[in-house]
């Protein structure tokens, strides 16, 4: 990463010794190491876990001949996140971190969980830095780094892969903040530049970041800095290039889409999240890997937001006001758009996911932590050591321990259901991975089990699927699409499976002699691909065994319209025209035709 370098330069002991405390204690000087090493012991066996098969299947597995060729670095700026164009999700540095690993490692897993636990680290680092430059004391960036590093709600960031794009735009940002803190003291032109620069690498990152530049300028308020100015004015050019350069790309890469999933409805739906935030913090032990709203974290969280409220203004001080005011504004304004997106499935599947929390929770601990009492932090000072050291060995055992749920797909969809066996969705997953796996039985078992509990659009069409390719039941396939279609499922590849379960089934039904079935089939395959040859073909097949041999010459003629080298349908055309109709002349041409398109024998009879 081409900023670590200047990172490193400036995150130094002479940056920490400006804060003298109570209780200062040689420890602090290893506050780097120990933010360093103590979640790299906490998630270094992450690199024994696989994929869990929610988008890191669609991101690594299905994409890895995308992300195992350098030539398609451009084009992660020109897709979507899943380089499908099928999504509103544009977060382009994420696939190229996945193209380095993919570059250093191949397709295993284990290369894409290091590369989480090194960026979480270096996040880490960055938190610990910029809580130094905002003027929290050296214990207390120390033990809110650790906190964060170590908490299970952040955790779930850190082992699965796709929360990368979590890690790299809170690595982005914290560093961004950090050096613009450092430019408005020192007016260096490097620091402005690296500061636009990480601001791009955190905003190509994740589109939340876009609130970076109105909590700069929030920060600009709370410091009385003057806001118009020749400094300012160029600073807002350089941020306007930045933001109008990533609108204008994801603008061209991603679905622009309007739907239920993105907007008002979902941030309206999406308001537990934030007391549910609140309250798994301070309650972080029994948290499943694919949350849903409850009525006791969200009454918990709103009884925890009132005790905060509370603690805030008793223990202000003019000194912490700032950081609150900073804390509160980080936290809410990267909660909101989180919630502006909710999956139409969200009722029976997961309402939120963990990694949506790993930014937010800077703000929330510096909020935190600036109106605490320094003697709180003291690691020299019983029992507050005690209280700490238990506190971030208890937060780490249970972040351990929660990876073995992440181990596999089985492991991952298993506690899932486990916890919330209601939730249709988690069914669907399992059986989803089944499916990947060509266990045909298992998925269809799990399938069967989702569309129990909550019909959707898409169970049925994946029943049918099941139907059609491995049990060739086509009653019940045609059902099942049928159903489908009925409740909104749609898209050219359920049409093109459907055309072809259409056309199959109606020469199930010619062999067994249903005539009227099987040219009803045809008929509803044309009707849904009108360029289909061989439904227009075989129609006319149909047709002939029935006597309308008129009729079944004219989807003769339009199966070669659309397949010109369909060579039954010229054999077909030169029989009807010799036999039927007696033209010579045209069952001579349509025969010369048969024979120039690879058909073999003289279907002209001698007269």
């Amino acid at each position: 990463m081409i900023n670590i370098s200047t990172f490193i330069c400036h995150f130094n002991l002479n940056t920490l010794k400006k804060y003298p405390t109570p209780g200062d204690t040689k420890l602090y000087r290893y506050s780097a190491l120990l933010v360093i090493l103590i979640p790299f012991v906490v998630y270094i066996g992450a690199l024994r876990l696989g994929f869990v098969y929610l988008d890191d299947d669609i991101l690594i597995v299905d994409n890895y001949e995308k992300i195992s060729h350098i030539e398609n670095l451009g084009r992660a700026f020109r897709s979507d996140a899943f380089f499908a164009n099928i999504s509103p999700y544009y977060r382009p540095l994420m696939n190229v971190s996945f193209m380095v690993d993919a570059a250093l490692g191949g397709p295993s897993p284990a290369i894409y969980h290091f590369g989480n636990v090194i960026y979480h680290m270096l996040t880490c680092l960055s938190l610990l830095w910029l809580l130094s430059l905002l003027g929290l004391s050296k214990p207390k960036a120390l033990i809110g780094t650790l906190i964060f590093a170590v908490h299970p709600m952040i955790g779930h960031a850190v082992v699965w892969i796709p929360a990368r794009g979590d890690i790299m735009v809170t690595l982005f940002g914290l560093l961004s903040f950090s050096l613009f803190i450092l430019y408005l003291r020192d007016k260096r032109v490097h620091h402005l530049l690296l500061h636009v620069l990480c601001l791009a690498g955190a905003i190509f990152s994740k589109e939340s970041s876009v609130f970076f530049p109105v909590l700069f300028v929030f920060w600009l308020i709370l410091k009385k800095e003057k806001l118009i100015n020749r400094k300012m004015l160029i600073i807002y050019g350089l941020w306007f290039m930045v933001l109008a350069s990533w609108y204008g790309l994801r603008l061209i890469s991603v679905d622009q889409r309007s739907d239920g999933q993105l907007g008002m409805t979902a941030l309206r739906e999406n308001l537990p999240f934030i007391p549910e935030v609140i309250s798994r913090f301070f309650l972080p032990f029994v948290i499943p890997v694919t949350p849903v709203f409850s009525s006791f974290y969200t009454g918990a969280g709103f009884l925890a937001a009132i005790a905060i409220i509370i603690f805030l203004f008793i223990n202000k001080t003019t000194g912490s006001l700032p950081l609150i005011l900073l804390g509160t504004a980080w936290f809410i304004g990267f909660c909101f758009p989180n919630m502006f997106v909710r999956l139409v499935s969200a009722g029976d599947s997961f309402e939120y996911l963990l990694h949506r929390t790993y930014l937010p929770y800077v703000g929330f601990l510096i909020m935190l932590l600036a109106p605490c009492p320094e003697k709180w932090f003291a690691l020299n000072v019983k029992p507050y050591n005690i209280v700490l050291i238990g506190l971030l060995l208890l937060l780490s055992i249970i972040s351990f321990a929660r990876q073995k749920m992440y181990k596999d797909a089985v492991s991952f969809w298993g506690s899932a259901i486990q916890y919330a066996p209601e939730k249709a969705w988690f069914h669907y997953y399992m059986g989803r991975y089944y499916f990947k796996q060509k266990d045909y039985v298992k998925y269809e078992h799990y399938l069967l089990i989702a569309d129990s509990l909550k019909s959707y659009p898409d169970f049925k069409y994946h029943l049918g699927m099941v139907e059609l390719v491995e049990k060739k039941n086509y009653a019940a396939a045609y059902s099942y699409f049928s159903e489908a279609f009925k409740k909104g499922y749609g898209g050219a590849e359920a049409r093109e499976n459907f055309v072809k379960l259409c056309i199959e089934s109606s020469s199930d039904y010619f062999k067994k002699g249903l005539y009227a079935k099987a040219i009803s089939r045809c008929e509803e395959a044309l009707v849904n691909d009108p360029s289909n040859g061989v439904a227009a073909y075989n129609l006319g097949i149909y047709l002939v065994t029935v006597g309308e041999k008129q009729r079944a010459a004219s989807m003769w003629k339009r199966a070669i319209r659309s397949k010109p080298d369909l060579t039954a349908a010229y054999r077909s055309l030169s029989l009807y025209y010799q036999y039927d109709v007696k033209k010579a002349d045209s069952a001579a041409w349509y025969a010369r035709e048969y024979n120039n398109h690879g058909g073999t024998g003289n279907l002209i009879s001698p007269q």
